[in-house]
């Protein structure tokens, strides 16, 4: 197994593009190093209005990581203790964690094999009177069809919390993602289409009292103003979750270059798809109107440890999220609901590969990628 350092196709080569950003990203963080007064609230505030307007929502609250802010979500929408969420079973074991430490339950769907996502078809028989939200979660970026589950949640008075981790810069029906949902969650984690060095997360939406909720949550369940001058008002039992300045200021100095990385995102997922054309890959397919940023490039293959292994042998930092799927982890033992149900993740689990896809690959990189599956195929 090749060592990390070693890759020829890494999962990421984002040191490139700060390398180029450099001048800028300085700028940013010598304020907050070195000014003079506290640039913390003041650089938060900024990106989370910047990001609202580019992500097309009245309100965004920035937040220590996407996994906090998926907790965060589901409190402001007011999930508790015995309520049940219906999500799917083939994300990050942060999606079904932030259900259960709101003392909810995650109920699971079935997903497509064309997209990896939430199959719409499939909730409407999942939901119970004890049903209160809908948590669909955009894999790989690949955007749910949450325009056909608002119009299932509208029907039920359910919540819809979009897990858009991994899709920062997607869109669907013309909107970006969240477009159709109360709250919707991105992450500034490293590997995402949006990056931080480190943690950092957002929230965003069109109603001002989610937000009011989110804002306290996140910073200790302060009020605005206190009774007495100089004193604390907590008026609920909150967290210190806010994002770390120094995180904000380098998403800041990204933002405007979203839209252009997406498209040279897309530009290597085409490339992958054209080039794998009769190789035995299947590859995934997309809604006419969705259109996926990509985290990585997922494909199915039937002897998926032998080419896994091989890809990493050759030098290509090829990864299996999410197999196994995350309730046959041994922290839920099977046991979570719908999970014996679910054929098309369990096969999934048993096929996915993601490859690379990352704004600084090369042609010759992506045709790399290609020739070596081939020839394992």
């Amino acid at each position: 197994m090749k060592p990390e350092c070693n890759f020829r196709v890494p999962r990421s080569r984002v040191h490139q593009t700060h390398q180029a950003l450099r001048d800028q990203i300085l700028q940013a963080l010598e304020p907050i190093l070195f000014g003079p007064l506290p640039q913390g609230a003041h650089v938060r505030q900024k990106l989370e209005r910047d990001f609202a307007a580019a992500v097309g929502q009245s309100f965004a609250c920035a937040v220590h990581s996407g996994t906090i802010g998926l907790f965060l979500a589901l409190r402001a929408c007011g999930v508790g203790p015995g309520d049940h969420v219906i999500t799917v079973g083939n994300s990050d074991v942060s999606t079904t964690a932030a259900i259960s430490h709101c003392g909810a339950v995650p109920v699971l769907c079935d997903v497509q094999e064309t997209d990896y996502t939430m199959d719409p078809d499939l909730v409407e028989p999942l939901i119970t009177a004890h049903t209160v939200a809908l948590l669909p979660v955009d894999l790989y970026g690949h955007p749910t069809d949450v325009k056909r589950l608002r119009a299932i949640a509208d029907r039920h008075g359910l919540k819809i919390i979009e897990d858009a981790a991994l899709a920062s810069g997607a869109h669907d029906y013309e909107q970006s993602v969240g477009a159709f949902a109360d709250v919707t969650v991105f992450s500034f984690a490293p590997f995402k289409p949006l990056g931080c060095v480190g943690n950092g997360g957002m929230l965003t939406t069109q109603d001002a009292e989610i937000a009011r909720r989110m804002h306290l949550l996140c910073s200790y369940g302060h009020g605005l103003q206190a009774r007495i001058p100089g004193h604390q008002n907590h008026v609920a039992e909150g967290y210190n979750v806010s994002l770390d300045p120094l995180q904000a200021a380098i998403v800041q100095v990204k933002l405007p270059y979203l839209a252009e990385w997406t498209e040279k995102r897309r530009a290597v997922a085409m490339a992958y798809a054209q080039g794998l054309q009769g190789t035995g890959v299947t590859c995934p397919t997309f809604r006419p109107e969705a259109r996926p940023t990509f985290r990585s490039y997922t494909i199915r293959v039937q002897e998926q440890q032998r080419i896994y292994q091989g890809l990493r042998q050759a030098g290509i930092e090829a990864v299996l999220h999410y197999a196994p799927p995350v309730y046959r982890q041994p922290v839920y033992g099977d046991a979570l609901p719908g999970a014996d149900r679910l054929p098309i993740t369990d096969r999934l689990a048993r096929e996915i590969i993601c490859l690379p896809v990352t704004v600084e690959l090369e042609k010759e990189d992506v045709q790399f990628v290609i020739n070596t599956l081939d020839d394992l195929l």
